[in-house]
């Protein structure tokens, strides 16, 4: 007797559901064949093992150099340049953040990477809809799309955990210590420039390409729609990367 499910009125077996490729499929996927990856996504949307994977590396991350940097290094030049902080509030400050840094960096990357990622779904889900080719996606699809790609980023924020484990970080935010930025090679005296310069990373704008083939192919959308959807959040995240360079 054939093992296939017969379907509902006893016709033609049913065709067995596609498989959703696993953690390591993801994994190689981003970086050997993404197009096909995210065909096998569309048929068979899978987000959560990615995002774990995403969590466990960054609280790594968090915790390793949470525990290593030195915080009155990276705060108080930053103190220093603000008009509206007096200098005799700069030690309490700092000594404030020292308290809260690595807790507020736990709870960042437990429930705040979730978040973002739920809402960059229903950002790319919402714009599928209403620029579609072919069948409007699903939230499932969407949300695969707004996480997978960002398991291109693993090997960066496990190089970096690295980095601050085996040497002496000083100040520097996790941005600056790995070799993959633009800034970590160019030195400038425009605080807003070098900002430019270190969001410039070979691993952020590779998540930012693989973002645009997992909107052609997982979700389907139009062209026009996934450069928005890619360039969007781009820019924003560029603008408050210079806001907040004082």
């Amino acid at each position: 007797m054939s093992d296939q499910p017969s379907s509902l009125y006893g016709g033609e077996p049913e065709a067995p559901r596609p498989q959703a490729p696993g953690l390591v499929d993801q994994i190689v996927g981003v970086f050997t064949a993404p197009v096909e990856l995210f065909q096998r996504l569309n048929k068979a949307p899978s987000w959560g093992w990615a995002l774990g994977a995403l969590l466990v590396a960054s609280l790594a991350l968090v915790v390793i150099w949470g525990l290593k940097v030195d915080v009155d290094e990276m705060l108080r030049p930053m103190l220093e340049r603000n008009p509206q902080i007096q200098s005799a509030q700069i030690d309490m400050v700092i000594e404030m953040q020292k308290k809260f840094i690595l807790p507020f960096g736990v709870l960042g990357a437990l429930f705040g990477t979730p978040a973002v990622m739920a809402l960059v779904g229903l950002f790319y889900w919402l714009m599928g809809k209403a620029l579609p080719e072919g069948e409007a996606p699903s939230y499932p699809q969407a949300l695969s799309a707004a996480v997978v790609p960002g398991l291109v980023k693993l090997p960066h924020l496990l190089l970096v955990a690295v980095i601050c484990l085996v040497r002496p970080i000083g100040g520097l935010t996790p941005d600056k210590i790995a070799p993959t930025s633009l800034g970590y090679f160019v030195q400038v005296e425009s605080l807003r420039i070098q900002a430019l310069l270190y969001a410039l990373d070979l691993f952020y704008l590779a998540e930012a390409v693989l973002a645009y083939l997992a909107l052609r192919y997982l979700v389907r959308m139009k062209t026009a729609g996934a450069l928005i959807c890619v360039l969007l959040p781009l820019v924003l995240s560029l603008g408050f990367r210079l806001l907040g360079a004082k």
